[in-house]
């Protein structure tokens, strides 16, 4: 049979299983209009679990005691308005039905990826030992950048540029220059000695 795979519960944790238990907890616009058809009872609100559900029954309730103490004109007052509701409710239902099963997805899929914590959790705990390194340094960085302005240079940024432990990190073209001045002294040095030995041979 093509796709039984598709109605087959391993009963596991996968998304097949998963896929498979949201299909049958979704809310399905057929039976919702079918449901709609039994608004006097507010069988559609029920079923979507809408709010005000119950006022459906009670307004149906008191348009039958209104018509059997002979009160036809107020009794149909309250169906009009219970029929005006009821068409309000018809054009919202797959707009309920949409949002309804968003929710179910995200609260299934969040329930499944999201591991309990621990018994007796109670946070992290502060040990009251020095940060490390790289946690100074973060803050360090954190600190500048809270204090940079657009347009403006941060108010307590280091001068000192480097790699050591307390200096600002060099950005890229920095470090480009830093280099392409290494290799430039590096080349005045090698023309000297040359220079100097040719010297020394004259």
């Amino acid at each position: 049979m093509p796709k039984a795979w598709e109605k087959l519960d391993l009963q596991g944790a996968g998304v097949q299983s998963l896929q498979i238990r949201l299909q049958k907890l979704q809310k399905k616009s057929l039976w919702a209009y079918l449901y709609w058809c039994l608004f006097p009872v507010g069988a559609h609100r029920f079923y979507l679990e809408e709010s005000w559900a119950w006022i459906f029954p009670l307004v149906t309730a008191a348009i039958v005691i209104l018509a059997l103490l002979g009160l036809g004109w107020e009794a149909i007052v309250l169906a009009v308005l219970l029929l005006g509701v009821a068409l309000w409710d018809l054009s919202r239902i797959n707009q309920w039905i949409s949002i309804y099963n968003k929710e179910l997805r995200k609260a299934t899929w969040f329930a499944r990826q999201t591991p309990a914590a621990p018994a007796n959790y109670q946070g992290r705990a502060d040990t009251g030992e020095a940060p490390a390194q790289w946690q100074r340094e973060l803050q360090d960085y954190t600190a500048t950048k809270e204090s940079e302005r657009a347009g403006h240079p941060a108010a307590q940024n280091p001068a000192n540029k480097g790699f050591a432990p307390g200096q600002r990190r060099m950005s890229f073209a920095e470090q480009e220059r830093l280099l392409r001045e290494i290799a430039s002294g590096a080349k005045d040095k090698a023309d000297a000695k040359t220079d100097g030995k040719t010297s020394e041979d004259r």
